[in-house]
């Protein structure tokens, strides 16, 4: 082994792994919704000292995922009706244009990937990874708009829409029972349709599929 293998793993390693247990775990509801985040439990749990949990929390915060009170104690963001209704308006927003822009932006490269995470979402059976491999389908979208300002707007708020991603599936899954069939039908058509460098028809299509996943009533 190298010298260099031996070296001390970087506090910023570390600091952005506990920033992605602590999301996760967040997403999946291991963390709900108004629970303490004490430093000390957190650092006991991760086998890691509070440091790098604090340094996380700090980044939570910024995405919207964890706030602090007055006293400096952080907890799991409680989201209402209203903020959710705000993340999916910006989010059809967003992916409107980014899917426009796409249309005539995209490689043939680009769309690989986009086949790629398609194929990866057939493969899972687990309802988190699921989730989270939707939002890199609209990642990548984001990705392809090469709109670098419009980029930066959806990754200031990609954890709270991956949040309601993972909600609103689960609240369809449990009503109509056809998340991964209408998602997997919906990304495909979206690749034929950028497929045909339509912005338009690109941008009405992800207008449609953005807003049907919040009609989950028969």
């Amino acid at each position: 082994m190298s010298a260099s293998a031996l070296l001390p793993v970087p506090r910023t390693t570390l600091t952005r792994e506990v920033a992605e247990r602590l999301r996760q775990a967040i997403l999946s509801g291991e963390l709900v919704a108004g629970q303490q985040l004490a430093e000390a439990t957190m650092a006991s749990r991760l086998n890691v000292s509070r440091v790098p949990v604090r340094e996380a929390l700090v980044e939570l915060e910024r995405e919207g995922l964890v706030v602090f009170n007055e006293r400096g104690r952080a907890c799991v963001r409680a989201f209402t009706d209203e903020d959710f209704a705000e993340i999916v308006s910006l989010r059809t927003t967003l992916q409107v244009m980014s899917a426009k822009l796409a249309a005539v932006k995209h490689t043939v490269e680009d769309l690989e990937r986009l086949e790629m995470i398609v194929k990866r979402a057939d493969k899972t059976r687990d309802p988190t990874e699921f989730s989270r491999l939707d939002i890199a389908f609209h990642d990548e979208i984001a990705r392809i708009a090469r709109h670098q300002r419009l980029y930066q707007a959806w990754s200031n708020l990609r954890a709270q829409m991956e949040l309601w991603i993972v909600r609103a599936h689960r609240e369809r899954e449990r009503v109509k029972h056809d998340v991964h069939a209408a998602t997997a039908r919906a990304h495909r058509a979206m690749i034929e349709v950028l497929r045909s460098r339509d912005p338009g028809e690109a941008a009405r299509l992800m207008e449609f599929h953005c807003e049907s996943m919040i009609k989950v009533q028969d």
